[in-house]
């Protein structure tokens, strides 16, 4: 049941216990005025607070229960009569229905996967067979990143290495030299205006093309 759906029959049902109980308060009162006896309204008024508050409680567990994929009407009951204090402590402990066999199966597929995998590097090594990494597999694959910069700065002699054809963000231009790699941009020089050179930052996030 949606709790949607919950929450119309909860509502349809008390207003179904509110008129029972209107019914008998309304026989009761004319008995007593019958009987001439007085009634204290403020009692009444107590009552069905703590009615209402009950029955308020029972829905909130039910609301709780049934949002994490539980049967509503199997913890109104306990809501109902441990009022506020079972939905406060449902609402913290209550996982989500099946979330636990969902991370078992994740988990198992994970070993196996890796299981599988072993397995293949083992008949493979049997075989004779090497296999080679990714990169060179599939040929070296450029990431932008501090790492490269910092291996392109220099050639083998270690001297500053240079120039390069960049594009950065639409823009093309050359690169003189690497003056520093950091985490999210690299520091460069390129040729200013009025014969002179310029320091520029470029995040790798804006470069498209870095060509020798």
């Amino acid at each position: 049941m949606e709790k949607e759906s919950w929450l119309r029959t909860a509502w349809a049902i008390l207003l179904k216990i509110a008129e029972f109980i209107f019914s008998i308060s309304q026989a009761g009162l004319e008995k007593l005025g019958a009987e001439k006896v007085e009634f204290d309204p403020l009692y009444g008024v107590v009552m069905l607070s703590v009615f209402g508050i009950m029955f308020g409680s029972g829905c909130w567990a039910a609301s709780i229960a049934l949002s994490r994929r539980h049967a509503g009407w199997l913890h109104f009951p306990l809501g109902f009569f441990l009022p506020g204090v079972y939905p406060i402590v449902i609402l913290f402990a209550m996982n989500l229905k099946g979330e636990g066999r969902r991370r078992k199966h994740l988990a198992e597929s994970s070993q196996l996967k890796e299981q599988q995998i072993i397995e293949r590097q083992k008949m493979l090594e049997l075989q004779g067979v090497v296999l080679a990494p990714e990169t060179e597999a599939h040929g070296e694959e450029k990431v932008w990143n501090q790492h490269y910069f910092e291996r392109i700065a220099r050639n083998d002699t270690g001297e500053l290495a240079g120039p390069w054809n960049v594009v950065v963000a639409g823009n093309s231009f050359v690169v003189l030299q690497i003056i520093d790699a950091q985490e999210a941009i690299v520091l460069v020089e390129t040729d200013g205006r009025e014969g002179g050179t310029q320091k520029l930052r470029i995040p790798y996030s804006k470069i498209e093309s870095w060509e020798e």
